[in-house]
């Protein structure tokens, strides 16, 4: 543990006296046994038992279970004091780390780091459950060591050598590998760590992954990571033996010695066969279970506290960056105060999951005339851009469905607005239109195709997927307006950033080659930004997916306007009352069951659109967007 460390500790318990009083108090009445057994059971035997007085010998047996029960009423009486200590500690740390968390300048915040938060917070409990377990553990050992030091010389300064001697020993043993202990602590805790960030970060692009063709990829990194937590894990496990080895050496074997020397001892008259079954009731009952407890709880929850409040491993450093591994703690000690808490920045997306494959030939860009198409081609009726069958869909075999029996037929060029309360499977739907999910009964079509027989590689040119989580990476904004048309040029993304109103952006940032930063861009800019790269790509299908839930009013009907008027197939799922207003037609998925038609007739129909619609006013009337 730092210094730093140990001074907040030691200051939160240096305000804490009354408490650690009662606990110690408490702590000599649990301790009684460990200092009177000795005597009453060497009474129960000599004065007793060995000299054919079975009476008396219960009468030191009864007075040696009052004593036990004595000691174990002052065991329960140490908690009340216990949690007067440590449950203050962890709402103390808990306000300073929210309190420094909310004064972050807002300049050096970044998309918000989840792995880390968690990371924190289950420090902040470490230190609280694992200070506790030290002032029970440590207090304990050391109270019943001397009892049974004082006690065993008090019986014959002969036997002292004997009961000292392994414990001495076992205890610099155990101390000679702590630090073996606490570097793989170290490496474990840098593995949770690495696989709690790898595992957010992954399964938060998990849509994007799955729609570019990266699970290959994100699946292998995540399993590495998981492969080296369980390393670490076994190689813990592994040093298990060194500590069974010193409860052994400093227990047992004393009692073996004890044994061993009673024959000569009794016979040399200097201790009796009472004092020499008490001497070994010290061992076996008082100080192999207080030493075992201890070697226990220093290379458990001693190392899991040290390591929280103490500085980043070599590796860790190596592997999660500045700040990044041993925040914890660490930096509530050291990082609180004007500067506030420095939280690490969350590790950018998998780079894999923006590949794409090539595909068939794109189609025509934003504002290109569609390609004269040979006569006999004009002639054959061309199969709806999207059909859907009896579709049906349940997370588990047993669940209730999240949808069940949707039939619909959208047509080229016809723009559809999904609606419904939270919750009622709008975003499943969009995620089995772009092939993420597979139905639990009916089929997809894409033009005719059915979804389940279509290449994953050939799907980013048939359809396009934009979230509510838009994703922007590090480079420039042509590197990330051209991810789903590589080819695209120059005025064709300039047009493209004009129609959907990402021109503002374009001149503030510096251009399209210019370096973006992800990071410094507004939940709403990134969502234009990602709009613009779905608007540019070749899929004849878009689907809006709540993708314009940050944007105001206006510069929402400025992207849904510039995509009804892109050659193909609109579906928004709908997050205001305007965005159904503008379609074609409306599907209202409800409890009891989904209904379609034109905004007017759904109006004029149907009671669950009415009540949405009412909803959605209302909200505009208090000042809702």
């Amino acid at each position: 543990m730092t210094p730093a460390g140990r001074r907040l500790l030691v200051g939160e318990l240096r305000g804490r006296r009354r408490p650690l009083a009662v606990m110690a108090a408490w702590t000599l009445a649990e301790a009684l046994q460990a200092a009177l057994s000795v005597r009453l059971i060497a009474g129960a035997l000599d004065g007793g038992f060995l000299v054919h007085r079975p009476l008396t010998g219960l009468g030191w047996l009864l007075a040696f279970g009052l004593v036990t029960v004595v000691g174990a009423f002052g065991a329960r009486q140490v908690y009340p004091p216990l949690a007067d200590i440590v449950e203050p500690l962890r709402d103390s740390l808990t306000h300073r780390v929210v309190d420094a968390a909310l004064r972050r300048p807002a300049g050096r915040a970044a998309r918000p780091d989840t792995a880390a938060v968690a990371r924190l917070a289950r420090q902040i409990e470490t230190v609280r459950e694992c200070l506790a377990g030290q002032l029970l553990i440590i207090r304990h050992f050391a109270v019943t060591l001397v009892f049974v030091l004082i006690g065993t010389a008090s019986l014959s300064p002969a036997l002292l050598p004997l009961v000292a001697g392994p414990p001495v020993l076992a205890l610099t043993a155990f101390v000679l590998l702590l630090p073996r202990l606490a570097a793989r602590q170290h490496e474990l805790l840098h593995a949770e760590e690495e696989l709690a960030a790898r595992a957010a970060d992954t399964f938060g692009a998990l849509r994007d992954v799955v729609a570019c063709g990266a699970v290959g990829r994100a699946g292998t990194d995540l399993d590495a990571t998981v492969t080296r937590q369980l390393r670490a894990r076994h190689r813990i496990a592994a040093l298990a033996a060194g500590r069974r080895l010193t409860v052994a050496v400093g227990a047992h074997l004393p009692a073996a010695l004890v044994l061993l020397a009673a024959p000569s001892l009794l016979r040399d008259h200097r201790l009796t066969a009472g004092q020499v079954v008490g001497a070994l009731g010290y061992l076996t009952v008082s100080l192999e279970p207080a030493l075992r407890t201890l070697v226990q709880g220093l290379s458990a929850s001693g190392l899991r506290l040290s390591v929280a409040a103490g500085p980043p491993t070599r590796a860790g450093g190596q592997a999660g960056g500045p700040g990044r591994v041993g925040v914890g703690v660490r930096t509530l000690v050291q990082g609180l105060g004007p500067p506030g808490l420095r939280l690490s920045v969350a590790a950018e997306r998998l780079a894999a999951a923006t590949a794409h494959q090539p595909g068939p030939p794109p189609a025509p860009g934003p504002g290109t005339p569609p390609a004269p198409r040979p006569a006999s081609a004009a002639r054959r009726p061309r199969p709806p851009a999207l059909e859907l069958t009896d579709l049906a869909f349940a997370h588990q075999a047993r669940a209730e469905p999240v949808l069940g029996g949707l039939t619909l037929t959208l047509a080229e060029g016809e723009h559809l607005a999904v609606v419904g309360p939270s919750g009622i499977g709008k975003s499943t739907l969009a995620d089995l239109l772009a092939g993420l999910a597979e139905p639990t009964r009916g089929t997809v079509r894409l033009r005719g195709r059915p979804l389940a027989r279509i290449a994953p590689g050939e799907l980013p040119s048939l359809r396009v997927l934009i979230p509510q989580e838009a994703y922007v990476f590090t480079g420039t904004l042509r590197e990330n307006l051209t991810q789903l048309r590589p080819a695209a040029r120059t005025a064709q993304l300039e047009s493209a950033a004009e129609q959907l109103g990402l021109t503002e952006l374009l001149r503030r940032t510096g251009g399209l080659d210019a370096p973006l930063d992800p990071h410094l861009l507004s939940a709403g800019e990134r969502q234009l930004v990602a709009a613009t790269r779905a608007f540019l790509s070749p899929a004849a299908l878009a689907l809006l997916d709540e993708a314009t839930s940050h944007l105001d009013p206006a510069a929402e009907a400025v992207v849904e306007e510039a995509f009804r008027a892109r050659p193909g197939t609109l579906l928004v799922i709908a997050h205001r009352i305007s965005s159904a207003e503008r379609a074609d037609r409306v599907l209202l998925l409800d409890t009891g069951g989904p209904v379609i038609g034109t905004p007017r007739e759904l109006a004029a129909h149907s009671s669950g659109y009415r009540d949405l619609l009412g909803h959605w006013t209302a909200g505009l009337a208090a000042g809702e967007r």
